[in-house]
């Protein structure tokens, strides 16, 4: 039966699930050949599970052939995401802040993508940005990626940067950090800072300054960046925005290793 019931579950379900786990367990697109090994299926029968995630966009197939998350897969994600129960908690002090210093502020959480966007602010002065909620940010030229990069370990962040260095060389672009060494530079003065910037890097005209909240081990639970203007967001540190901004991610700190 193709869908056999085993103990009040349905069985073709866990399988379609199964396919599914093993694209979200791989991080980067895979052959159906690839596909069928790393389950230990026919790949027949692997092809029949990813046409229905295909055709429900849980997965899509690229170009080159190639198998890889679809849009309803990364919205779930995010959806659950956006429900954590930190996250939650922090929002009184997230739109307090917001009414303080009047900025943009992105939330971000770390996925094996990189840093996903989980929420978005809007100031009431007009701030063009690019990046919205579901957006994965580079590690290199964005404050969230570099305050991710700066505070998790290394071992997690290095191929991703790896990876993003590849590209800007293959596309003749200069970025920085555009080596492990220089990026080792900035992460030092990133974790005496406590917080990461950029000025005008993703968008002429707009700064951006992030700061990491940890959890009760130390770990980046997730970021808050603000966003604004050079003049309406100076990078100063002793800046009273940049100063709340920091105020605020000790705070919620403090808050969630109690919880």
């Amino acid at each position: 039966m193709s869908e056999e019931k085993t103990q009040g579950g349905v069985q073709s379900l866990e399988v379609g699930l199964n396919v599914l786990d093993a694209l979200i367990a791989h991080r980067t697109p895979m052959m159906l050949k690839e596909l069928s090994e790393k389950l230990s299926m026919h790949p027949a029968k692997v092809h029949r599970y990813v046409v229905s995630l295909v055709r429900m966009n849980y997965a899509k197939q690229l170009d080159d052939g190639r198998y890889a998350l679809g849009d309803q897969a990364w919205r779930l994600g995010l959806s659950c995401i956006q429900r954590t129960d930190m996250i939650q908690a922090a929002q009184p002090m997230i739109h307090a802040l917001h009414r303080e210093i009047n900025c943009g502020l992105q939330i971000s959480k770390w996925t094996s993508q990189g840093p996903l966007v989980v929420q978005w602010i809007e100031p009431d002065q007009p701030v063009s940005v690019i990046t919205r909620v579901g957006s994965v940010m580079p590690m290199l030229n964005s404050a969230t990626g570099r305050t991710f990069a700066a505070f998790m370990a290394e071992d997690i962040v290095r191929p991703l940067l790896e990876k993003e260095w590849q590209q800007r060389q293959s596309l003749g672009q200069q970025v920085y950090p555009a080596n492990w060494d220089e990026f080792q530079k900035m992460k030092r003065a990133i974790c005496d800072k406590g917080a990461a910037t950029v000025s005008g890097d993703l968008l002429a005209g707009v700064n951006a300054v992030c700061v990491p909240v940890f959890n009760r081990h130390g770990e980046i639970e997730f970021s808050i960046a603000a966003l604004g203007s050079d003049a309406h967001l100076p990078i100063d540190f002793n800046n009273e925005k940049v100063k709340a901004l920091k105020g605020t991610a000790s705070a919620l700190t403090e808050l969630i290793s109690q919880g």
